[in-house]
């Protein structure tokens, strides 16, 4: 199986573990992350399930469920779903892995981005399950393949498994302690265990940052630009212009830090703030984004006034109300070399959500063949 397949097969599970196994205590017990948060990465996307399962939107989705979904085990339908891809890692046993994690809440997903781990790989994730209970780490990595192969770094012991295309990077991964497990590349959890990691910037940034949030999304660009200027492989600007051109090179040079909040309880639904390099470059950036959301809303009006065909007229009215409240609760300012943007919770979100889930699940339904369907 590819690098990249196995790459899905990895981050598909972790996902999959965050939204679907059900919330447990929300103590953290376990290995110390930032023992694990190389000098070298620039972003963390912080995840944890518990709080997102018991909010407010989650509660609205889940109560537009027809009541057979809702009361179906979640983690079976992820187990069943992994088992039906093609090209497993070898020796994958999805009925073991779905009675190893039966019942094990994840209470938090953390995975780090490492720029550039290969001379041809612009970034990979290091990824850090915790959960709320002992596990049988060891018994999971072997239910999810059989070919792991023993490995030690910095006198810490490791498991990999090869990629059978010549050239491609290992992965890796092990089980620090009772509730912890850890993945990514070989190259990338090398970088985790190093016991000298030197200046930390992405971790100065973390400590500015509360964990109590849902979502917690935290970049900084001065280990990119590091990393890239050691050679090996394609520059950063290079790999940038290939993706976005000239003017995505020109604002990321610009872009100093980037912090995203999100939580789908309470007042408050997003909080961002990007830090510039010029107290000018956040005016330039604030002014512009203000002008957006102007040019933005007489569109929406009109659409309003003339809504799209296949929308049933509850989901027209729903959104035409959700966007009233986005464009009234969205504020951009900016303060020296920092831009804030906010959003404020929009009150018909959870009906619009609600709405929204019953719509889709009646045209699942209806798009089942006829032997699929319950008599």
């Amino acid at each position: 199986m590819t690098l990249q397949r196995r790459g899905r097969t990895w981050l598909g599970l972790a996902i999959a573990l965050t939204w679907l196994i059900p919330g447990g205590t929300s103590v953290v017990r376990g290995a110390d992350l930032a023992r694990y948060l190389s000098s070298d990465f620039c972003a963390a996307l912080v995840i944890h399930p518990r709080r997102i399962g018991k909010s407010t939107l989650a509660d609205a989705v889940k109560s537009g469920l027809p009541k057979e979904m809702a009361s179906a085990d979640p983690v079976k339908a992820a187990i069943a779903a992994l088992a039906r891809q093609k090209n497993l890692p070898p020796g994958m046993d999805p009925a073991k892995l779905a009675k190893l994690i039966e019942g094990k809440a994840v209470i938090r997903v953390m995975i780090f981005v490492d720029p550039m781990p290969t001379a041809d790989m612009p970034a990979a994730p290091g990824i850090i399950v915790q959960f709320a209970d002992d596990i049988d780490g060891d018994g999971i990595l072997s239910a999810i393949s059989s070919e792991w192969q023993p490995a030690e770094a910095n006198g810490v012991k490791y498991k990999t498994l090869k990629d059978p295309e010549p050239g491609k990077p290992d992965l890796a991964a092990l089980v620090p302690d009772a509730r912890t497990l850890i993945a990514g590349l070989n190259a990338t959890v090398v970088k985790m265990l190093a016991k000298e990691q030197g200046p930390q910037p992405l971790l100065k940034q973390l400590q500015h940052a509360s964990f109590d949030n849902d979502i917690l999304l935290e970049f900084v660009a001065e280990p990119l630009w590091a990393e890239t200027a050691k050679g090996g492989g394609k520059p950063a600007d290079k790999i940038l212009a290939t993706m976005g051109g000239p003017g995505l090179v020109k604002f990321a040079k610009e872009i100093k830090s980037v912090s995203i909040k999100l939580n789908f309880s309470g007042k408050t639904l997003l909080h961002a703030e990007v830090a510039t390099d010029t107290p000018d470059r956040a005016t330039m950036y604030a002014a512009a984004a203000r002008t957006a959301i102007t040019d933005v809303k007489p569109k929406f009006e009109e659409m309003k006034k003339q809504p799209p065909p296949l929308l049933p007229p509850p989901a027209i009215a729903a959104l035409s109300k959700l966007g009233d409240e986005v464009f009234d609760g969205l504020t951009v300012t900016n303060d020296g070399p920092r831009l804030d943007v906010d959003l404020a919770m929009p009150a018909s979100l959870p009906d619009a959500l609600k709405l929204a889930t019953q719509i889709l699940a009646q045209m699942g339904s209806q798009m089942q063949p006829p032997a699929a369907k319950k008599p």
